[in-house]
């Protein structure tokens, strides 16, 4: 009796065994399959979408004095989709803290889904625009995108053209525009805010050089105010290049002038990086006396004029 009671007990504790070993595999199973899950999730992608060209004209439309709407595509998509306008998102401490210590090879990977989306307009650091749209639900593919298209609506065109002309008028032609914003992503029973930003620099004018100094000089490099007919001397020229991001290459046009009437004129290619300066030299012999003057011309725009520029007398 003693011996039958003894093997239940037996066949119970490894029934017991089995049934703990199986839940052990159940939940070890469940654990990877959310951390594989969350892998996905806390890496996804936001891609904004829209050309320079078309912002530029937007740009351009507000200082026009239109308001129409500016259209905007929010991609969500998989780290392996790569775009030049590439954005950083992140997954707040309490997303993280769920997944202490779990480290278990995953069996099954639950697609993360993504619902609403907020995004801000900024023009030169200043918010012009503030949207909030709700989505509904709907899973991250593997081999497509989850697209949201956002129409976003600025309160006060007026300011923003104020703006637009503010940062034109400091950076050769280029405005600054940032976006920014997140977008609702949902595994399982959590639920965070992926962040994005991207700025950008479009054009909404000819970009020119920005005119620094001028001065004549001999040919030792010395400031100069008067040299002999047929010495040899040079103009020299500094320009900068506000612009954040775009550089510029253009050809500049010295007009030399002697009593008021043009006798010559040089032209040089002159390149500039973004945010730099540079300095070059017009290599100019007169051939006669009087006095001389010059004018900086760039795509034509005056950038000195003969009646401000120094003068050189030659004897």
């Amino acid at each position: 009796m003693a011996e039958t009671k003894h093997t239940q007990r037996d066949e119970i504790v490894g029934a017991l065994m089995l049934v703990l070993l199986f839940a052990t595999v159940m939940i070890g199973r469940e654990a990877g399959n959310f951390y594989a899950s969350y892998e996905e999730m806390k890496s996804l992608k936001v891609l904004f979408k829209i050309e320079e060209e078309e912002l530029s004209g937007y740009l351009r439309g507000i200082l026009g004095g239109e308001t129409q709407e500016l259209s905007v595509g929010i991609t969500v998509t998989l780290p392996s989709v790569s775009d030049e306008a590439e954005l950083v998102t992140r997954i707040p401490d309490y997303a993280r803290r769920w997944l202490i210590s779990v480290a278990l090879s995953p069996v099954v990977v639950r697609q993360p889904s993504v619902s609403d989306v907020e995004l801000q307009l900024f023009v030169e650091g200043e918010l012009v625009a503030d949207e909030m749209m709700s989505f509904p639900k709907a899973k991250v593919p593997y081999l497509s995108f989850i697209d949201r298209e956002i129409e976003l609506h600025v309160d006060d065109p007026s300011r923003m053209g104020e703006l637009i002309e503010m940062g034109a008028r400091a950076h050769g032609g280029e405005v600054e525009v940032s976006a920014s914003g997140m977008v609702r992503a949902h595994l399982w029973f959590l639920e965070a805010w992926l962040p994005f930003t991207t700025t950008r620099y479009p054009l909404v004018e000819p970009q020119s050089p920005v005119y620094l100094s001028s001065e004549w000089r001999t040919m030792e490099g010395q400031p100069a105010g008067s040299v002999e007919a047929g010495e040899a001397a040079y103009v020299y020229v500094r320009l900068g290049n506000p612009a954040r991001v775009h550089s510029f290459r253009d050809n500049l046009t010295l007009l030399v002038l002697r009593n008021g009437v043009q006798v010559a004129a040089v032209i040089k290619e002159t390149p500039l990086a973004a945010l730099s300066e540079g300095s070059y030299i017009f290599l100019f012999t007169p051939a006669e006396p009087g006095v001389y003057s010059y004018a900086l011309i760039s795509r034509d725009k005056v950038l000195v004029d003969s009646t401000a520029a120094p003068w050189l007398t030659v004897g």
